[in-house]
């Protein structure tokens, strides 16, 4: 099973490869619960593996009979000893074998996500922890608000991917569950054990099992699908506001660049970001399959093809894209350039009363808030209409002088100490994104991922 490249996950060396192991897994079930013999179970499971029975055979056979897993099955057989290949796909539906061998490659995908997870909040934790004193300009509503530290602004980033682990748990508990039902999923095949057969399976392959297996319960499926659209618009919008904080009127963040980089093929002056551009665009058409997802979700009754497939190609397509997302992510993570001293110039060289509202509430103490808050509006609106200092008018306005002195008024306008919790919740942040983070690569390691 080669996994390491995104593009391969899903090859039909690995799809076929999967769908041999759930016929040889369900051979072994089988015999566990005396459904057929031990010794046929044995050696089914001994041969159910591409490399014994060979693509081109499966081919050869494909084009005959146009039935993929009919095609394997039939193979399989002829590998198996004469008493033991009767018994194999035993109850079993083309569906079956299809959806349960094909999330076993998601599991695996789904591990290398979950690592990759991991890394990133492991990394943003200790950006976090080593930024979280450090003033920059808060923004809201596209305008420059109070100062925080950057620490800060990532710890909501840190936040963000620990919801987004919420919603992988979730779905990991949906898609890696068995629907194994036969044709219409009323285990007919069973000989009456087919729910204790379904218990044995799900168990031998680390899956939950479902009470009623039919095969138009998508939704295990779009849960699944939905959470990586998730991934998508959590890992765009950290990225997004990262390429905004790259823009050269801002110049906070930049990204290294290689040696003999070129931004443009016209502009010697251009340094264009390209990792993060990359993490932008996949992240968005991640996020853009949830529309399909939802309307994928709607098979009738207790079988249906059309939809089987639409959910079959947007599982694969959808994990494919999951993955490499992930890994570019972490890959623009470790390649970001942080400018703490622009960070600095750009607080700095706002306007005077960018910490104005700690002057408010300093002087609310005395007057209350909202008289506070009316007073230094108006004397920042004047002095705005006016093109002054506020600070002076600040000084120079007899309700603010008769309560601080100049020293104090300067300390309070400073907005180099004017973040106020920032450190603290930056620094609390890190601290359970580090717990979180080496909980989440424990449970990638885990045998089924459905520990909790």
């Amino acid at each position: 099973m080669k996994i390491n490249d995104p593009d391969l996950i899903f090859s039909k060396e690995n799809l076929w490869d999967s769908y041999l192991k759930v016929e040889g897994e369900l051979a072994k079930a089988q015999s566990q619960i005396g459904l057929i013999p031990k010794k046929a179970a044995t050696n089914i499971y001994k041969n159910a593996k591409l490399s014994v029975v060979g693509s081109n055979n499966i081919e050869k056979s494909f084009a005959i009979s146009k039935s993929l897993i009919l095609s394997i099955v039939q193979e399989l057989s002829k590998k198996c000893s004469r008493n033991a290949g009767g018994y194999v796909h035993w109850g079993g539906t083309t569906r079956n074998i299809i959806d349960t061998g094909r999330n076993l490659l998601v599991r695996e995908a789904h591990r290398i996500i979950l690592k990759n997870l991991s890394i990133s909040i492991k990394k943003l934790s200790d950006l976090s922890i080593k930024y979280s004193d450090i003033p920059m300009l808060g923004r809201t509503m596209g305008q420059n608000a109070v100062p925080i530290s950057f620490g800060f602004k990532i710890a909501g980033w840190i936040e963000s991917l620990i919801r987004l682990d919420s919603k992988f748990k979730h779905a990991e508990a949906s898609i890696f569950t068995l629907l194994f039902g036969g044709a219409v999923g009323a285990m007919h095949g069973f000989n009456g054990k087919g729910y204790e057969l379904t218990q044995q399976l799900a168990s031998n392959l680390g899956f939950n099992n479902s009470i009623v297996p039919n095969r138009t319960s998508l939704e295990t499926s779009i849960n699944y699908l939905l959470a990586l659209s998730f991934q998508g618009m959590i890992l765009g919008k950290i990225a997004n506001e990262i390429y905004i904080l790259m823009s050269q009127s801002i110049n906070e963040i930049s990204e290294k660049q290689t040696k003999g980089q070129v931004g443009s093929s016209t502009m010697p002056h251009k340094v264009n970001p390209v990792i993060i551009l990359q993490v932008i665009e996949e992240a968005a058409i991640l996020r853009g399959k949830a529309s399909t997802t939802i309307e994928a979700g709607m098979p009738l009754h207790e079988g249906d093809l059309r939809y089987n497939k639409i959910v079959d190609n947007l599982i694969k397509d959808s994990t494919v894209l999951s993955l490499k997302l992930s890994q570019k992510f972490n890959s623009m993570l470790n390649n970001l350039l942080i400018n703490s001293k622009q960070m600095q110039r750009n607080l700095l060289n706002e306007k005077d009363y960018i910490a104005s509202e700690n002057l408010m509430y300093k002087l609310g103490k005395y007057l209350g808030r909202q008289e506070a808050h009316d007073l230094i509006h108006l004397i920042i609106k004047k002095s705005v209409k006016n093109n002054l200092s506020a600070k002076e008018q600040f000084l120079n306005d007899p309700v603010i002088s008769k309560y601080f002195t100049t020293t104090d008024v300067e300390n309070i306008l400073n907005p180099l100490k004017y973040i106020g919790e920032s450190k603290k919740i930056s620094l609390k942040m890190s601290k359970f994104g580090i717990k979180k983070a080496n909980e989440i690569l424990t449970r990638s390691k885990s045998k089924n991922l459905l520990i909790r």
